[in-house]
């Protein structure tokens, strides 16, 4: 564990790949009309502040890469907090919209 947290490009991939397969599991149980919305809230309410934290952590080790992996890292981190940053800004938006 030591070492892993040592290499950047491993934290920074492997934090990639960890928000992908969440935002994965997001959009497949939003899609999904077998799961009822207390279901989906609480995967929301479990995925969602671990999906900040780990694209936070992958964006802060980005700036550890060295070489020209360092600027692609970067831009995909920013975008994917972007993206949650504006899904966010939509729930709670809408929250008061439907009923």
């Amino acid at each position: 564990m030591e070492n892993f947290f040592k290499n950047a490009l491993k934290v920074s991939i492997a934090s990639l790949v960890t928000s992908i397969i969440l935002y994965v599991v997001i959009i497949v149980l939003f899609l999904l009309s077998v799961v009822t919305a207390n279901i989906f809230g609480a995967v929301i309410k479990i995925t969602v502040p671990i999906l900040t934290l780990v694209t936070i952590l992958g964006f802060i080790y980005s700036f550890f890469i060295k070489g020209k992996q360092k600027i692609p890292f970067l831009t995909l981190h920013f975008v994917s907090l972007c993206a949650l940053s504006f899904g966010i800004y939509l729930a709670v938006s809408f929250q008061g919209f439907a009923p």
